[in-house]
């Protein structure tokens, strides 16, 4: 392959594109693990494969509009390259890899183990379940020829220490420039318009980029925290509906679908998303009818409309809804959740951390005393 020169403090390494099946054909992984029976001696570099990330990018190497913009970075030996310089193009190399015969005292070197995965190689197992019928898939490539384990473990190190982890907040917001549907966008879409509602019970209670809006006071939730609680009563596989939604399909549903666990799914697939807005907006109004001071309140301490009470409520919605409608979705109005509520005896002054402790514990402690109280065991 043709490739670049890049010079760095670290040292020189080569850019450039290879097909996925050509790469996995060359490259191993070094796990760190302690040594086999050595309790004491610990080797390599790279952590070990996490089952569920493999699976879901099994799945994505597949899609339309699969994509690794980011390069996979290898370490080869400098005896299993030969490079090139390309006439007439400054930096550029033709860049060839192979395998080592072995000399005297060195162990041969097998075309399969010539390229070592400094960084990438999730991505690398997730493409060796692309099906084969399909076109090729290049990936970028980083190449350090001749790398000792130290600045390999530099390199991993460098790449997965310094990089600042994205605010969940900010990419959900940009799904504004999505143009597929998704169950992210849709609950993207409806957090925007809970958030601008001036009459509604979240008007300008949602941080938009997970932090304050300047001039605006009284933000209490973050856009993430929102978006996840519709998340769970959209269709579960975010990746294969997008796909969907690409080739038209988005209205045909999966097999064993069921409103009753996910409310949310009918409207969905019917592009109703008016309803999904008019249900949560309906339902956190009957919360603020019940608890307006509570609701209202932004202060620390206050729990009901920041996480931990935003998300036993949440998932209190689909018991109440459930319960109120009978056969065939539909939108509920914010007097049929009133009845509900006005069942629960919690007082607004119980609504405290203190009470309800932040984190799964005190949300499952809302949520049952919610679930308890506002809905008998038969209807």
């Amino acid at each position: 392959m043709n490739v670049l020169k890049v010079s760095q403090p670290i040292g020189e390494f080569y850019i450039g594109a290879i097909d996925a099946k050509s790469l996995l054909e060359i490259t191993t992984v070094d796990v760190r693990a302690f040594g086999q029976g050595k309790a004491g001696s610990i080797d390599g570099i790279q952590r070990e494969l996490s089952k569920s990330r493999l699976k879901d990018l099994g799945e994505y190497v597949n899609l339309e509009y699969a994509t690794f913009p980011t390069s996979v970075i290898l370490a080869i030996d400098e005896r299993c390259v030969t490079l090139t310089q390309v006439k007439g193009c400054e930096g550029l190399y033709r860049l060839e890899v192979h395998a080592y015969d072995g000399g005297e005292g060195d162990d041969p070197i097998p075309l399969a183990a010539s390229a070592f995965v400094v960084d990438g190689q999730h991505r690398l197992a997730g493409l060796e379940h692309r099906d084969p019928d399909k076109e090729p898939f290049e990936v970028n490539v980083s190449i350090f020829v001749g790398a000792d384990i130290a600045d390999q473990a530099e390199i991993f190190s460098r790449v997965n220490l310094a990089q600042t982890k994205v605010n969940k907040s900010l990419t959900y917001d940009l799904l504004d420039y999505a143009k597929e549907k998704s169950p992210y966008k849709v609950a993207h879409d409806v957090v925007v318009a809970l958030n601008s509602d001036k009459d509604g019970p979240f008007y300008k209670k949602i941080k938009r980029l997970g932090v304050r809006t300047p001039g605006v006071d009284g933000e209490t939730l973050a856009q993430a925290t929102v978006v996840n609680g519709l998340l769970r009563y959209l269709p579960p596989n975010q990746e294969k509906e997008r796909s969907k939604s690409i080739f038209g399909l988005s209205r045909k549903p999966e097999p064993r679908e069921d409103w009753r666990s996910r409310i949310f799914l009918n409207y969905y697939r019917d592009d109703d998303f008016a309803s999904i807005f008019l249900i949560v907006s309906n339902y956190f109004q009957a919360v603020a009818n019940k608890w307006p001071n509570a609701w209202s309140d932004p202060k620390e301490g206050q729990i009901l409309s920041r996480t931990t009470g935003y998300n036993a409520l949440i998932r209190f919605l689909k018991d109440a809804y459930v319960f109120i409608v009978d056969d065939e979705p539909r939108v509920v109005a914010v007097q049929e959740f009133d009845e509900i509520f006005d069942k629960v005896s919690i007082g607004e002054d119980e609504l405290n951390k203190n009470v309800y402790v932040p984190g799964n514990t005190g949300q499952g402690l809302l949520y049952a005393a919610l679930k308890s109280e506002g809905l008998p065991v038969e209807r």
